[in-house]
């Protein structure tokens, strides 16, 4: 009986040490500044982002400004162009 919580003991801590270096890998594979790109560069990325549940859903489509209230609308329809403030006379 001893030995076999001794094996299943041990059986899950080289499981669990095994998945840590899969996650250790897949992270230091992902570009350090960048955002996530929708496919990762390698299966133990993949791998890692799944364990993590940092997998990239694609983006929704950008609203569409004709569908919006109209008082929304306008506001999004006269940008501001040029600067604020008056230049200085000399």
């Amino acid at each position: 009986m001893f030995t076999i919580l001794v094996l299943l003991i041990g059986s899950v801590t080289v499981l669990a040490v095994l998945l840590l270096i899969i996650v250790v890998i897949g992270i230091r594979q992902e570009p350090p500044t960048e955002e996530l790109s929708e496919q990762a560069p390698s299966l133990i990325a993949l791998l890692a982002r799944r364990l993590l549940g940092t997998y990239v859903r694609k983006p929704d489509s950008p609203p569409n400004l004709d569908q919006g209230s109209k008082g929304h609308a306008a506001l999004h329809a006269t940008p501001l162009v040029g600067p604020t403030d008056k230049p200085n006379p000399k």
